[in-house]
């Protein structure tokens, strides 16, 4: 019979062993919530000389070392493709604009004949397109480089919108879009012009581009806040709702030209930058693109 002392000893070693383990795992637990709450190159480190707690740290080190591998060459990757966009899109620049000037000024000759006029007029508005999709790419990548500063300031919300809706109002008229206006006036908020001019500029050129028959914008105040909601309607419901604000996705909704895919991703991405907030909602053959701004709790406890 084993004597009482032994059994105790023993039962003391195995329990200050899984002791000790815990403390081990526990560290582990301290140095990988450190690494997946930062970016950082750092591996897991222990001091114990306990061949299982050896052997798991350096597998999940193995695991880290893969993953951070493959993190940078997606950054890499992502860098390459944004200077690409940068360098292709500035090499198209001055072509496109002389072509654009050439095609222009020959819309103007009186001497063309009637189906000259037509192929050029084509050629006009697939140089138009391509142009506006050229100028969100080098928003895109403008946003990419962090290159915008947002500098608020009392902005007329409702002057603001009602010039860009004038500006549309042609475009919108010739793709027989039926536009009703709900816009309260002299609505003045904290807003950088420039960014919201484009965000309101992406927001009417989404109508443009896969609106049909009608649409509604409406510009009003909210508690503590200021909201424009654009609703238009569809020729065919749209297939992936949850991907609309990814970037360079496209749904051809209007069967009328392609997208770039840019549009709602830079409305969003501009509205986060002046502290606002975006919400998309759709319905059969209705879509509905939501911008909000509120006032935040400082300024609502100065107000």
């Amino acid at each position: 019979m084993i004597p009482l002392a032994i059994i105790f000893v023993i039962l003391l070693a195995i329990l200050t062993y899984f002791l000790l383990i815990m403390m081990d795992l526990r560290t582990l637990i301290t140095q990988l919530k450190f690494i997946n709450q930062h970016t950082t190159n750092q591996q897991l480190k222990v001091k114990t000389r306990n061949p299982v707690v050896v052997t798991l740290t350096q597998q999940i080190n193995h695991m880290i070392a893969k993953q951070q591998a493959t993190h940078q060459r997606s950054v890499q990757t992502q860098q390459q493709l944004d200077l690409a966009i940068h360098n292709i899109s500035h090499d198209l620049r001055t072509p496109l604009t002389v072509a654009s000037g050439y095609s222009q000024l020959l819309l103007t000759n009186e001497n063309l004949a009637e189906t000259e006029h037509q192929q050029v007029s084509k050629l006009n508005q697939n140089l138009q397109t391509l142009s506006k999709h050229l100028n969100l790419l080098l928003l895109y990548n403008r946003l990419l480089e962090n290159r915008i500063t947002i500098t608020p300031k009392p902005s007329n919300l409702s002057k603001l919108l009602t010039q860009t809706c004038l500006n549309y109002y042609d475009a919108l008229q010739q793709k027989q879009i039926m536009t009703d206006l709900k816009i309260e006036p002299n609505i003045t908020w904290q807003l950088d012009e420039e960014a919201t001019t484009r965000i309101l500029q992406n927001i009417l050129g989404n109508i443009l581009d896969h609106g049909y028959q009608k649409a509604t914008v409406e510009l009003k105040h909210i508690d503590q806040g200021v909201q424009l909601t654009a609703t238009n309607q569809l020729m065919t419901p749209i297939k992936n709702f949850d991907r609309l604000l990814d970037r360079f996705y496209t749904e051809d909704l209007s069967h009328r030209e392609q997208n770039a895919g840019l549009g709602l991703y830079i409305i969003a991405e501009l509205v986060r930058m002046q502290g606002g907030q975006v919400s998309l909602n759709t319905k059969d053959l209705q879509f509905q693109i939501q911008v909000t701004f509120k006032l935040a709790d400082t300024e609502k406890d100065e107000a």
